[in-house]
């Protein structure tokens, strides 16, 4: 997956998006209004831009596919099994495993046969796959930290606990 920077003309247009809101504060209690919603929103789509961002240059040095970055993640994390990670993701298990492939190409990946169960194979990070997945880590950090560093921890922790509750919210 190519991830472009942005161009100076393309921050002119979402700047001007985001100007088009008022700018005043409205009072404590006040409902939300269609430009609250609004923002939140255009803030939503495009906030993901700069983490998709942290992943690039261990995308490009790896040969990965669009979401292996991310497996990188989710196996550090202790998802170890290919089904897992098809329903994680949402993708079906054939691409699952074209993303896998090129993770095992990639020496970032090994399988094994499952410790508890010998039929189901199980993934893990290789001392390589560790070293991109920190790389990934920092990158992510580094832009998260700058990004809401205007933010008390407690501020932050509650948008975390908000964009949960929406992910949960859309489950039905």
């Amino acid at each position: 997956m190519t991830i472009k920077h942005p161009s100076p003309v393309r921050d002119a247009i979402l700047n001007r998006i985001g100007e088009q809101v008022s700018n005043v504060e409205p009072p404590a209690g006040a409902p939300l209004t269609w430009d609250d919603i609004g923002l939140l929103c255009h803030g939503l789509v495009f906030a993901q831009r700069p983490i998709l961002a942290a992943t690039k240059d261990v995308t490009e040095r790896n040969s990965l596919g669009p979401r292996g970055a991310w497996l990188l993640n989710l196996i550090s994390a202790g998802v170890n099994f290919p089904h897992e990670l098809s329903e994680v993701m949402g993708i079906g298990r054939s691409l699952m495993s074209a993303e896998l492939t090129r993770l095992t190409d990639a020496e970032l990946i090994v399988s094994k046969p499952g410790a508890t169960d010998k039929r189901r194979t199980e993934l893990a990070l290789t001392d390589k796959g560790e070293a991109e997945h920190k790389v990934i880590h920092a990158e992510i950090e580094r832009i998260l930290r700058a990004g809401l560093a205007k933010y008390a921890p407690d501020d932050v922790r509650m948008f975390t606990r908000m964009l949960r509750d929406m992910r949960e919210s859309a489950r039905g």
